[in-house]
């Protein structure tokens, strides 16, 4: 028994899975194209250390409590804001590489609360981190960055509602996202928490026993975006 969460480990991070089909490609073609930033806009330049853009996994299935959720954290965010006196043509780009992402950190954990209480392993973590960049799942070495830029903005400050289209893996998908933007001399922050889901990526998320411990496919994308003035 004193070797069944190594075991548990070794099957979940070796799980076969079968590659999700990707979307159509007339499905991408259907996207908007992305505007330019208007000219008379105020430009922001993304404060990467200040930032702090978090995806939530989760474990579900009938053996879920054998398992771990997991917080992976995108580090060294970069990108600009160009928030404009006419709301609607506002425009953003962020970019994360994903070979800056971390896997679990202690703090992250606290900070996700209930269900993120036991720390994994410092081998459960390279393996799920190593799973995370392969083929399978982020595809790293042919899609080394996750984009999420600005489609529309509706509303008024400090409350908008933004349509930002995440691309990961080469695949994107536009997401409406309430936002909260809060304006301090020549600083701005953005918060906002939205899900989306891995299969609609391309990914089929990892299963082992049948499904009864499995990675949700739903994620929770949490951010914190500080962006400076620009001179």
């Amino acid at each position: 028994m004193r070797h069944l969460p190594r075991l548990l480990a070794a099957l979940w991070l070796t799980a076969c899975t079968t590659p999700a089909p990707p979307p159509p490609a007339d499905a991408r073609a259907a996207l908007t194209p992305l505007a330019a930033p208007a000219p008379d806009a105020v430009r922001y330049r993304v404060a990467s250390a200040r930032s702090d853009i978090r995806f939530v996994v989760y474990r579900t299935g009938r053996l879920a409590a054998l398992g771990h959720n997991h917080v992976i954290v995108a580090r060294q965010v970069g990108g600009e804001i160009a928030l404009a006196p006419d709301l609607t043509r506002t425009q953003f780009s962020l970019r994360l590489p994903v070979a800056a992402f971390a896997v679990d950190p202690p703090e992250a954990r606290r900070d996700a609360g209930e269900g993120f209480a036991v720390q994994p392993s410092a081998e459960a973590i390279a393996g799920t981190r190593r799973n995370m960049l392969g083929p399978r799942v982020l595809d790293a070495e042919h899609h080394p960055e996750v984009a999420i830029d600005a489609v529309t903005v509706r509303g008024a400050l400090p409350t908008p509602t933004v349509t930002v289209r995440l691309t990961l893996r080469g695949v994107a998908r536009d997401v409406d996202v309430p936002v909260t933007v809060a304006q301090n001399g020549n600083t701005l922050t953005a918060t906002a928490s939205f899900d989306i889901r891995q299969t609609d990526f391309g990914i089929t998320p990892m299963s082992v026993f049948g499904g009864a411990l499995q990675v949700a496919d739903a994620v929770t994308v949490r951010m914190r975006v500080v962006a400076t003035r620009m001179p």
